[in-house]
């Protein structure tokens, strides 16, 4: 189901779920005020407030991304500069007026990610594999099979267990588009395969789940959900560059 593709593609399927993976640690420090030129004053605004500068060079890019994406999806009928967004009631953002396509963003030290879809509403979510967790988080957020399942590792392994369940949990929630405002107990990632069960029938139908999860560069793990239509999905995956986005928001920019 999955494919990771070797080169960034001159088209978005929308039969699929994109997903555009950039890692940021490489990035000339002269290309950054090329990527915040592509965001609104809302985005640039925002980012503004953020104390660390790598943490503002993370939200340029994170929604550089997002533009350029959306603007391929149409094949550059939109340019990247020229989207707007709302939020939902939980906070999801999404394109005024339903005009675009899905899209769903996440980043951690070092990566930004973007997935986008027409086929269903993706959710995206990234971390570190060497992230260090507080000892506590698992008791706080992990049902009480996935706490089973966890401690049953053995102890050199719960670290990068506990991540394949985050960056899951993460990545359910936000295809829900309800985010933290569910309790992240009343539903269990189970894995071989991969699915989801509810503690609670009155969430809905777990088979109609769908998640894919895999390593980018030895260094970031990523997972993506969304529900399943009747047609499968197929999700493909691009490591692209921060340079490389640019030269498309170029060229999305001059055939509109």
């Amino acid at each position: 189901m999955r494919r990771v593709c070797k080169e960034m593609p001159r088209a978005i399927s929308l039969d699929a779920i994109t997903v555009w993976a950039a890692p940021l640690d490489a990035v000339p420090d002269a290309l950054w005020p090329r990527v915040e030129s592509i965001l609104d004053a809302a985005e640039r605004e925002r980012a503004r407030r953020f104390r660390f500068e790598r943490d503002c060079r993370h939200y340029w890019a994170a929604h550089a991304l997002k533009r350029v994406m959306l603007s391929v999806s149409t094949g550059g009928a939109i340019a990247p500069r020229a989207w707007a967004f709302d939020t939902g009631p939980h906070g999801r953002p999404a394109v005024v007026g339903g005009a675009g396509a899905h899209f769903n963003l996440s980043h951690c030290d070092g990566l930004v990610a973007c997935a986008v879809s027409r086929a269903g509403e993706p959710g995206i979510d990234v971390e570190n594999l060497d992230r260090a967790l507080p000892s506590d988080v698992a008791e706080t957020c992990l049902a009480a099979d996935e706490a089973k399942w966890l401690n049953d590792l053995p102890p050199t392994a719960r670290q990068a267990g506990f991540l394949r369940l985050w960056t899951l949990k993460e990545a359910y929630i936000k295809a829900t588009g309800l985010g933290l405002s569910q309790p992240l107990d009343a539903f269990a990632i189970g894995f071989d395969p991969l699915r989801i069960s509810f503690a609670d029938p009155a969430l809905g139908d777990p088979s109609a789940w769908r998640f894919e999860q895999l390593e980018l560069g030895g260094r970031h793990l990523l997972a993506v959900a969304w529900r399943a239509p009747a047609k499968p999905i197929q999700v493909e995956v691009t490591p692209v560059n921060l340079e490389s986005l640019l030269e498309f928001a170029v060229l999305c920019s001059t055939l509109t």
